[in-house]
């Protein structure tokens, strides 16, 4: 992480960086990124160096500084930051971010920054990824759908979750029959029939899975276009390559079944299941080595829809499917 920081300094030109969270939920991700920190950590402080992360905490948890009150946890600050501060206006409250501009002057944005540094992963990332991943898919081979309703499924499906040790990386959906035609579908109390879609991910050390299974029915033909367009995606994910270039030649492919992408292709996973990067038509970043990504076409037709995804690593000269 510290080989990471210190490119992270070299982008931004600030001396130290500044990662507050507030109360439940308005906690910023890159808190547990920056510190590989578990928990809640409910109003502490992470202060980035060059030369070392700090925590600053309430009583509540075991930071390298702990304050009781908001003025301890203000002189804590004051004799740690130094010179250019950095934040991430994103996830300041106003309340925080006004404070912190009247303790340290101008506050330099580093945001998009972060958000650059976090999408290419470390070893130990990627490990942690593939956990998640294979925590997911087994979960997906286990369930069982038939007789049962859509909340039953979820409800199983998390269940499994927790005896896995893990928790959701974001709310599971279960969708059956004509519901699989809405991409962020609401489970409901409606009973097994085909379509089946689940899309289910895990949350393994702060690091996050994201699969989609299609359990088509007699819509075979359509998912085996889905299928052929998400394995398209990935033999173009190339180092070096535009993630837009593989979104226009995804939705081209599709184009000729008379299917229109109404989402992005994909998206970076990590710390967040959604970390950052999107692969749409205006992405203009080039994938690089070590990158990871849900990859997840889709169509959606008035009765039913198939969604297939999968999570995938950049490698040094293409991406390939975690399994």
């Amino acid at each position: 992480m510290l080989r990471k920081i210190k490119r992270l300094f070299d982008m931004v030109g600030v001396d130290t960086i500044i990662i507050k969270n507030a109360s439940m939920p308005f906690i910023d991700e890159n808190f547990f990124y920056f510190t590989g920190r578990e928990g809640v950590w409910e109003e502490s402080i992470a202060v980035v160096k060059e030369d070392g992360v700090f925590t600053i905490s309430s009583p509540l948890e075991e930071g390298d500084y702990v304050y009781k009150t908001k003025e301890e946890r203000d002189r804590i600050l004051r004799s740690i930051v130094e010179g250019r501060v950095g934040v991430n206006e994103e996830r300041l409250s106003h309340k925080d971010y006004s404070h912190l501009k009247k303790l340290f002057g101008k506050l330099h944005d580093i945001g998009k920054e972060i958000k650059l540094l976090r999408a290419v992963k470390e070893r130990e990332e990627i490990n942690k990824i593939k956990k998640a991943v294979r925590i997911a898919k087994s979960i997906a081979d286990e369930v069982d759908f038939h007789g049962k309703g859509e909340r039953d499924v979820k409800a199983d499906i998390e269940c499994m979750m927790l005896r896995h040790g893990v928790k959701p990386s974001f709310d599971t959906i279960v969708a059956f029959g004509k519901n699989s035609s809405k991409p962020h579908h609401v489970s409901s109390n409606k009973k097994f029939t085909y379509p089946v879609l689940i899309d289910l991910g895990t949350r393994y050390k702060n690091y996050c899975s994201d699969i989609t299974i299609t359990h088509p029915g007699r819509h075979l033909r359509k998912y085996e276009v889905i299928h052929d367009a998400l394995m398209l995606a990935i033999d173009l994910m190339e180092p070096g390559t535009r993630a837009r270039d593989v979104f226009l030649s995804v939705d081209r492919y599709l184009s000729r079944y008379g299917i229109k992408m109404i989402h992005a292709l994909g998206h970076s996973i990590g710390i967040n299941v959604h970390d950052g990067l999107a692969i749409n038509s205006r992405a203009d970043f080039v994938f690089e080595e070590n990158m990871t990504f849900a990859v997840e076409p889709a169509c959606y037709c008035k009765n039913f829809g198939i969604r297939i995804e999968e999570d995938v690593v950049i490698g040094k000269r293409k991406a390939r499917i975690i399994l």
